[in-house]
């Protein structure tokens, strides 16, 4: 699969997303780990609604040190409790407070984690992507480059959270490597650079998934298309 299905003409920059997270919280007082919660629910029901059984014998999450790497903590709790067969891949240690409380009750759980391999993602039947949100502004380089060429090499199909990992939210373009999603399950909205002619090679199906934020900050922040 390789194509854009996209039913929403509001698009979503890089900053209105970090102002719509930022009003949520402190004008709405929508605590961050809800809003997290709110995005591993529904990306959770994305997945399951979107895969079948055999997909989901070794579901492999690869998980960065930020909110998309807690992102990605959150969907395997769920994803193990829909009785599928969850592994963690850290290619660092979770950071932010929200993926660390995430990544916590994966360990309360019993779910597998260990450290970034290839030899660990060899068998998977599906990739789930959560190494890098829609902040990343750099070029993506060492073992986060080397996972996403190793991701994109595997004939399993990969799921990416948000956005597929190295992909310049604002522009489309990849930051020097980006992961070419069979499925990008995108939080809020689309993203702005998902109309550019250079993303289109990397999302996969396009997925907009509700977080919770409350509506008025969309129409505010989102920037409607014709």
């Amino acid at each position: 699969m390789n194509h854009v299905a996209i039913n929403q003409t509001t698009l979503f920059s890089r900053e209105a997303l970090r102002t719509i997270d930022a009003c949520s919280i402190d004008q709405y007082k929508i605590p961050s780990i809800v809003l997290m919660e709110n995005a591993a629910r529904s990306a959770t029901d994305c997945i399951l609604n979107s895969t079948e059984v055999e997909m989901r014998k070794n579901i492999i999450l690869v998980c960065g040190c930020g909110n998309n790497g807690g992102d990605g903590y959150a969907v395997a709790r769920h994803l193990t409790n829909a009785d599928c067969a969850v592994s963690i891949l850290r290619l660092s240690e979770p950071k932010s407070a929200d993926a660390k409380t995430n990544a916590a009750i994966c360990a309360a759980m019993n779910i597998p984690m260990s450290p970034w391999s290839e030899e660990t993602h060899a068998n998977a039947t599906l990739c789930i992507d959560a190494i890098f949100g829609t902040g990343l502004d750099r070029t993506v380089e060492g073992a986060y480059a080397e996972a996403i060429h190793i991701c994109n090499e595997h004939t399993a199909p990969c799921v990416s959270l948000d956005i597929p990992s190295g992909m310049d939210c604002d522009t489309g373009e990849p930051l020097g490597c980006c992961i070419s999603a069979w499925m990008t399950i995108s939080f809020v909205g689309m993203k702005l650079g998902f109309l550019g002619d250079s993303a289109k090679k990397y999302l996969g199906k396009v997925v907009i998934a509700e977080i919770g934020c409350p509506k008025l900050l969309l129409q505010d922040y989102g920037d409607c298309t014709s």
